[in-house]
């Protein structure tokens, strides 16, 4: 693995110095067809990975291994190749962090402002080529993009974007013999519309800073309709808390006002008082979901209707005034209008089911939310 990672903002931006460098095992299954979701994702592979990544700053990054499971999706298929759309999540485990990196207590100047915590998520999604070359052998390369962070459960938490490059060898031990999926008679996924209601929470930190930890929370409404047998899209409603929304976070260094009594040195948000409609946030967002049986995956994007932080955001001593739905702005410095989130939901039965979601805006993460729903 050879690859690079993004400078999306300066805190990470100072922590490059040279290219990501790893390796990576990995173990796949072929399906067979024995489940129609099998034959709509045109046979895909189920595989296991475990990487180790070099981050390329031994001082201030370190490494950090990752295991994910993953899947190759077949887009093309033929005698000389196959190329596969592969995406994948799991967990990564790094050995440098915020608070066992050089860095002056209470600052991020010079400091690791990209990892803050041992445990994180690991994303990836990217494409896979594979060339047969004889006797069970295969060449293969990737190129993706990964992702570690923990989803500013503990701060700091710029996280790391990646593109790596990967070329490897592939060995199938069964190859003289092995079985071929088979095609057989399925029905296609009725084009019906249907509802589902996802009720989350979790924590999250305020500033680095701050140890304390805060509730988060929202509620989901979404309808959804098939388009295919393996894509479903739907139009949602969401409502989100964030208890970071609460702190008093208007820093008193220069003072700004007498009558503030506490601080964090938060300088995001001008927040003076602990009011609960400062913690809410609603919004209307478009669905984007792949169908692997019991398992639905993938992409909303998000506008907010209600939004009081967007007007004390960016920091300044008394907010930035009345912004309308849509208006430009610097992520680096605020929230923005677009909210996006990345969602895995599994059926326990036909209509209760478990969620995961990771809510963002844009490359920052906000939270992870951890639910369950139901489906009618």
């Amino acid at each position: 693995m050879h690859g690079s990672i993004l400078r999306h903002n300066d805190r990470v931006g100072d922590l490059v110095l040279n290219p990501v460098r790893g390796g990576e095992i990995a173990i796949e299954f072929q399906t067979m067809g024995e489940r129609a979701w099998h034959q709509f994702l045109n046979f895909p592979e189920i595989g296991a990975g475990l990487v180790f990544m070099d981050f390329g700053n031994p001082t201030m990054l370190g490494q950090g291994i990752a295991l994910y499971p993953y899947m190759n999706i077949a887009l093309l298929r033929t005698n000389f190749f196959t190329l596969n759309m592969k995406p994948g999540a799991g967990v990564s485990f790094l050995n440098k962090r915020y608070s066992n990196t050089p860095h002056t207590p209470g600052t991020l100047v010079g400091a690791n402002g990209a990892i803050g915590s041992v445990m994180n998520v690991f994303l990836t999604f990217g494409g896979n080529l594979e060339v047969p070359i004889g006797g069970g052998f295969s060449l293969t390369a990737d190129y993706a993009w990964n992702h570690v962070s923990n989803g500013s459960i503990i701060q700091p938490n710029s996280g790391l974007n990646m593109m790596n490059a990967y070329i490897g060898l592939k060995y199938a031990p069964n190859h003289r013999n092995r079985p071929q999926p088979q095609r057989r008679p399925q029905e296609d996924i009725p084009r019906e519309f249907s509802f589902e209601i996802t009720l989350s929470g979790g924590v999250a930190q305020l500033h680095y800073r701050n140890e304390n930890f805060y509730g988060i929370g929202s509620l989901a409404f979404g309808v959804y309709r098939p388009l295919s047998n393996w894509y479903r899209m739907g139009l949602g409603a969401d409502v989100f808390y964030n208890g970071v929304f609460g702190v008093v976070n208007a820093p008193i260094e220069p003072v700004r006002s007498p009558n503030i009594p506490n601080y964090s040195h938060f300088y995001r948000t001008f927040i003076e008082e602990n009011l609960f409609w400062n913690k809410i946030r609603a919004g209307v967002s478009w669905h984007h979901e792949f169908m692997i049986g019991r398992l639905t995956a993938g992409f909303h994007f998000g506008l907010y209707l209600y939004d009081p932080i967007k007007n004390l955001e960016p920091y300044t001593e008394h907010g930035t005034g009345n912004k309308g739905l849509i208006y430009r702005y610097n992520i680096n410095a605020e929230d923005g209008w677009l909210y996006t989130r990345a969602v895995a939901r599994y059926a326990i039965t036909d209509n209760f089911f478990a969620s995961v979601s990771l809510k963002t805006h844009l490359q920052r993460a906000e939270f992870i939310g951890w639910g369950l729903g139901w489906r009618f």
